[in-house]
C-alpha cells in the first residue's frame, strides 16, 4: 500500500457504506409505500424531496468508491473527499427530515 493510514480509512469508510446498501432495498421499499399512503397535501413537496434523496442513495455511495481512483495516482487528499463526499447527501437527508418536523 502506498499509505497505509489513507488506505484504512478508506477501507472503512467505504465498508461502512457498502454494508448500508444491504437494508436499502428494504428501506426504500417502505419509505415508497409510506409515500404512496401519505393523504397529506400541505407537504407535498417535502414528500418528493424526501422520495428523491430516498431514491438517489446509492448513486451516492457507489460514487465515494471512485475514491480509489485518487488514491492509485497518490493524490490522497483529494481521496479522502470523495470517500467522505457521501457525507453531502446525508446532510441533505437530516436536512429534509429536520424541516419536515419542524413544519408538522
Amino acid at each position: 500500500m502506498k499509505n497505509e493510514k489513507v488506505a484504512h480509512r478508506l477501507i472503512l469508510f467505504n465498508g461502512i457504506y457498502a454494508i448500508t446498501l444491504l437494508p436499502y432495498p428494504f428501506v426504500l421499499m417502505m419509505s415508497l409505500y409510506m409515500y404512496a399512503y401519505s393523504h397529506s397535501s400541505d407537504q407535498e413537496l417535502l414528500e418528493i424531496i424526501t422520495a428523491g434523496l430516498m431514491a438517489t442513495y446509492p448513486i451516492g455511495v457507489l460514487f465515494s468508491f471512485i475514491c480509489w481512483i485518487f488514491y492509485h495516482y497518490g493524490k490522497y487528499k483529494w481521496a479522502m473527499v470523495i470517500a467522505n463526499l457521501f457525507l453531502v447527501w446525508l446532510v441533505a437527508f437530516l436536512i429534509v427530515v429536520l424541516i419536515g418536523d419542524y413544519i408538522v
